[in-house]
């Protein structure tokens, strides 16, 4: 069997198993229960003095979808392929374990531009109701804050699945939801500047150094309010995703099964 046979059925498998999934199903449910929430204060109290702010609600749903929802989702497979015996099965195919490596990390990225494009969705509902507030934000910087969002996702839910693949832990709903809670909030982020807290009490000077050179190439700093239009936008995902997928298949090679 070739490699590219092994990753096609290593695919189709994925994405069965994904669109039958809950926790797939639950990542797509909470960005549209964040935008009904949404709509309905609004609604329910219409003498207050409330407004929705266009942008800002939006890049918010995003977050929920593409960023938390792909690390849940991601979590959740994961998480049952290890409960479940899937793992097994799909790591004892032939050149099973580097193909089932590389349809998570495919499937990851279909999840996370499929609720990319959900969100945005729902978030535009708001515009058909009364009161929104738009920021003026230029609509070109608009679509790649949510590219932003999409490839961080990623990026996280790539990190989530190399966590638990080491963890090789089956305990269900609650350690799925919670990995996925650390990784939306940027565990990934407080990890990479690790070597800052230590160097600090060593020498202020060495610390400032690293923090100079970290604080760049934090996927963080894509989607803070100093937002990062060039090429980081696209490199620096893509830079940590190769670098996950590469420690996923060395972790897979010599796992026991």
């Amino acid at each position: 069997m070739s490699a590219m046979t092994a990753l096609a059925n290593q695919l189709r498998s994925a994405f069965f198993l994904a669109s039958r999934d809950a926790y797939v199903k639950g990542a797509f449910v909470l960005p549209a229960l964040l935008a009904v929430s949404t709509i309905l204060l609004v609604l329910l109290f219409p003498d207050a003095n409330m407004h929705v702010m266009f942008e800002s609600g939006l890049l918010g749903i995003v977050r929920t979808g593409a960023l938390f929802g792909t690390c849940l989702a991601m979590a959740g497979i994961v998480t049952h392929d290890v409960s479940s015996g899937g793992l097994r099965a799909a790591v004892l195919a032939e050149r099973g374990r580097g193909g089932y490596v590389a349809s998570r990390v495919i499937l990851a990225l279909v999840l996370a531009v499929l609720l990319g494009v959900w969100s945005v969705l729902l978030g535009m509902a708001p515009l058909l109701g009364p009161r929104v507030v738009f920021e003026g934000m230029p609509a070109g910087e608009l679509a790649l804050r949510v590219a932003a969002h999409v490839l961080v996702g990623w990026t996280y839910a790539v990190f989530g699945m190399l966590l638990l693949w080491l963890a090789r832990s089956p305990r269900g709903f609650a350690s799925a939801f919670f990995a996925a809670v650390i990784l939306g909030a940027g565990v990934l982020n407080a990890l990479l500047l690790v070597p800052v807290a230590v160097l600090i009490p060593l020498s202020q000077e060495l610390a400032f150094g690293a923090i100079q050179l970290i604080v760049p190439i934090l996927p963080s700093s894509l989607l803070g309010d100093a937002f990062v239009a060039d090429a980081r936008l696209v490199v620096l995902p893509i830079a940590y995703v190769i670098v996950f997928w590469a420690l996923s298949r060395r972790v897979m090679a010599r796992a026991p099964l």
